[in-house]
C-alpha cells in the first residue's frame, strides 16, 4: 500500500471511530471514546471488509497523554483521604489481582490461549495501559482487548446496577468529590515533553513506558504542590479515540473467530471477578469503619468515574471511592507490569517443561 492508500486508510478509520465514538456518547456507554472506535472498526471490518490502518506515531503521543491525564488525578488529598484504609486495600486488592491470574493461568491450559495473552487479558484495571503492556510484551494484542472489554463491559454495567439496588440510600446527598487541579504556567509543558523524552529512552526496560513514566512523574510533581498545565479535555479524548483506533485495527477478523470461541470463558472469568468484588468488599467494611457502598466500589476493578456516581446515589462516600480506585490505578499500571515480566517467563519455562 502506498502512502495516499495509507493515509486514506488512517482517514477512513478515524472517521469510523468518531462516528462509534459518537454513537457511544449519546447512548451512554462505557469508555465511549476507546470502546466506540473499536466497536465501529470491527463491524466495518466485519460487514465491509473494511481495511483498516493506525498511526503509530499518534499512538505512541496518544499513551503519552493518557499517562499525564493519570497522573493529574493525584494530589495530595488523594493519600490523605485514604491513609487509613491503605493498607488493607492493597492487601485485598493484590489478592483480587493474584485470584484473577491463577484463574488466567489455569484458563490458558484448558483453551488454545497463550500464557500472556490469557493473563494480560485478566488484568482487573486499565485497558490502556494493559494494551501498552501487550504489546511491548509481544502477547496477541487483539485478544487483549477483546477480553478487557468483556471486563470492563461487564463490571461497568453489572456493578452500579446491583450497588445501586442493593445498597440505595434515600439520605444520600451530594456531588462527586473527584480530584480538582489548579491550572499550571505553560512553561510547564515542557515538563511533559521532557517526561515523553524519557518514556522513549527507558521504553526498553520499563513496561508500557509511555503510559507509566508521565503517569508517575506527573504524580510525583502533583503531589509535591506543582501545578502543572492542564490540557484541554478535547486533547484527551482524541488521545482516547487514537488508542480505539490502533486497538480496533490491531483485532484481525482471525481473532474474532478465535475470541468467539473464547469468550464464554472469559466472561465467566468477569462473572467470577465481580462476585470476588463484592465478597472482598465485604471483607474491606468489616476491617474499617467504611459502608458496604463505599467498600465494593472501590475494590470494583474498573471505571473510576462510574464507581465514583454510583456512590453517591447509594449512600456511599464519593471521595474515598475515587481516591481508593486511583491507587488501585497506581498499582496495575505501575506494579503488576514489573510483576508479570518478572513471573511469565518462569511461569512459560514451567509450562513448557510440562508439555514435555
Amino acid at each position: 500500500m502506498g502512502e495516499n492508500g495509507q493515509l486514506r486508510s488512517i482517514l477512513k478509520s478515524y472517521l469510523i471511530a468518531l462516528i462509534g465514538g459518537c454513537l457511544f456518547t449519546l447512548l451512554h456507554l462505557p469508555l465511549p471514546w476507546i470502546l466506540g472506535p473499536v466497536t465501529g472498526l470491527l463491524l466495518s471490518k466485519i460487514f465491509w471488509n473494511n481495511r483498516t490502518a493506525a498511526s503509530q506515531p499518534l499512538r505512541k503521543v496518544s499513551y503519552w497523554l493518557l499517562g499525564i491525564q493519570i497522573g493529574n488525578t493525584f494530589t495530595v488529598h488523594t493519600f490523605h483521604n485514604v491513609q487509613p484504609y491503605l493498607l488493607i486495600y492493597t492487601l485485598l486488592t493484590l489478592l483480587l489481582i493474584a485470584i484473577c491470574m491463577v484463574n488466567a493461568y489455569m484458563v490458558s491450559k484448558w483453551v488454545n490461549v497463550d500464557m500472556k495473552t490469557s493473563m494480560l487479558g485478566s488484568i482487573p484495571g486499565g485497558l490502556s495501559a494493559v494494551s501498552a503492556l501487550s504489546e511491548s510484551m509481544k502477547a496477541n494484542t487483539g485478544l487483549v482487548t477483546i477480553f478487557q472489554t468483556i471486563r470492563l463491559v461487564s463490571i461497568l454495567f453489572i456493578i452500579p446496577f446491583a450497588a445501586t439496588h442493593l445498597f440505595m440510600d434515600a439520605g444520600s446527598q451530594g456531588a462527586v468529590q473527584l480530584p480538582q487541579t489548579e491550572q499550571g504556567a505553560w512553561w510547564t509543558i515542557g515538563l511533559y515533553v521532557i517526561m515523553y523524552i524519557i518514556a522513549r529512552l527507558t521504553n526498553r526496560f520499563i513496561p508500557s513506558s509511555l503510559v507509566i513514566v508521565p503517569m508517575l512523574l506527573t504524580a510525583i510533581l502533583q503531589v509535591s504542590g506543582m501545578h502543572l498545565y492542564q490540557f484541554p479535555h478535547l486533547f484527551f479524548v482524541a488521545a482516547q479515540l487514537t488508542i480505539g483506533v490502533y486497538l480496533g485495527h490491531s483485532i484481525s477478523i482471525r481473532d474474532l473467530k478465535k475470541a468467539g470461541r473464547l469468550c464464554l470463558y472469559y466472561t465467566g472469568l468477569s462473572i467470577l471477578l465481580i462476585l470476588l468484588c463484592f465478597g472482598l468488599g465485604f471483607l474491606f467494611s468489616k476491617f474499617t469503619s467504611l459502608n458496604m457502598a463505599t467498600s465494593v466500589l472501590s475494590m470494583a476493578p474498573g471505571g473510576l468515574v462510574e464507581m465514583a456516581l454510583t456512590a453517591q446515589t447509594t449512600g456511599g462516600d464519593p471521595s474515598i471511592v475515587s481516591s481508593l480506585q486511583t491507587i488501585r490505578l497506581l498499582l496495575v499500571v505501575l506494579v503488576l507490569p514489573l510483576l508479570l515480566q518478572w513471573t511469565l517467563p518462569k511461569l512459560e519455562k514451567h509450562q513448557r517443561k510440562e508439555e514435555t
